[in-house]
């Protein structure tokens, strides 16, 4: 008697947690945020949150699912807020207006450099993306007469016909472009766009051998995710009310590549986790003084040795545990099954 038998085999496992649960833990949480917040400062907290959070998704989508290293989207970080900002002021365009065309020219650059650069690979790859970000850093800091220099450009504030916005609308706003971006990161991994970029991250020429168009589908994704990084870099810019050059330079790549570290690479929502830790992560080491960039450094370093794999990771090893433990052993399943079917034989 084979206890592998149809008859024995055990029912197939259920998930433990729906996969609606997570996004609609998110939104309920977004949408209740304000109601708890008790100054302004916690809820430019929470936008900052979301913000980051957009970011984090494009680098996901092109580093955790493709591949591809980019040390280089700060640049489109900065490049998004620049236009937003210019095209208001020197270009005459409205707020409405100027943001969606602040993303066309985002994604126009990001095709232009893409077409080139995606012909390389690994640590090529990273050195001439991480060029790009000094360019456009440098642009910004020495183009004077357009950017502003050091001091940068001021936004002018969101209105509603002659109403200044609110920070709880301003903050619903940002909520709603996470929650498009997050819903589009979601839809876009989990499809066939999604399964092409993780056979080209695994082996891009086993993916080429099978029919999967290499290099349209990077450039897709690296386009998809400077557009993300330009809505995240003109939200910033509107919550800051300016434009400077430090958003196109080294410590915002840090942040970056932070998020997609803690949270975990190529999940779905680890780079809300991650945005999470890097903005909340500051206001608990302030209290080291001059000391809070070595206190940071040691608790990421501890995190990477411990935690390898992210708080997604963390998440999903618990959630596996608990699923464990309502199954129960196979042996306590099994047996009581099988003592049935000798039983039975006998009677035969």
């Amino acid at each position: 008697m084979k206890l592998s038998s149809p008859s024995l085999a055990a029912p197939p496992a259920r998930r433990l947690v729906p996969p609606s649960l997570p996004f609609a833990i998110f939104l309920a949480a977004a949408l209740a945020a304000p109601l708890v917040m008790t100054t302004g400062f916690q809820l430019r907290l929470v936008s900052l949150i979301f913000i980051y959070a957009i970011l984090g998704m494009g680098f996901n989508v092109l580093y955790g699912y493709c591949g591809q290293v980019s040390m280089g989207h700060q640049g489109f970080f900065a490049i998004a807020a620049y236009a937003y900002a210019l095209l208001q002021s020197k270009a005459g365009f409205s707020a409405l207006a100027a943001f969606p065309a602040s993303l066309v020219v985002c994604a126009l650059v990001a095709l232009l450099i893409g077409i080139p650069l995606l012909r390389l690979r690994t640590h090529y790859l990273a050195m001439a993306t991480l060029c790009f970000g000094l360019v456009v850093s440098g642009v910004a800091n020495r183009w004077i007469e357009v950017t502003g220099g050091s001091g940068g450009l001021l936004i002018p504030s969101l209105a509603i016909g002659d109403k200044p916005l609110d920070r709880v609308t301003l903050y619903y706003m940002i909520v709603a472009a996470t929650t498009i971006a997050l819903a589009l990161q979601n839809f876009i991994v989990s499809g066939h766009l999604g399964r092409s970029l993780q056979a080209i991250r695994d082996d891009d020429r086993a993916a080429a051998a099978l029919g999967v168009n290499v290099a349209a589908q990077k450039l897709r994704a690296f386009v998809f995710s400077a557009v993300l990084a330009g809505v995240a870099g003109v939200a910033f810019a509107v919550v800051n009310r300016q434009v400077s050059p430090g958003m196109g330079e080294f410590p915002v790549l840090v942040s970056m590549l932070t998020i997609a570290v803690v949270g975990g690479l190529a999940t779905r929502y680890g780079p809300i986790l991650g945005a999470i830790v890097v903005v909340i992560a500051p206001q608990f080491l302030a209290r080291f003084g001059d000391l809070q960039t070595l206190a940071y450094g040691a608790c990421l370093l501890l995190f990477l040795i411990f935690v390898p794999n992210g708080l997604s990771g963390l998440v999903a090893g618990l959630a596996a545990r608990v699923r464990r433990g309502r199954r129960g052993r196979p042996g306590l399943i099994v047996e009581p099954l099988a003592s049935e079917v000798a039983k039975k034989g006998a009677g035969r």
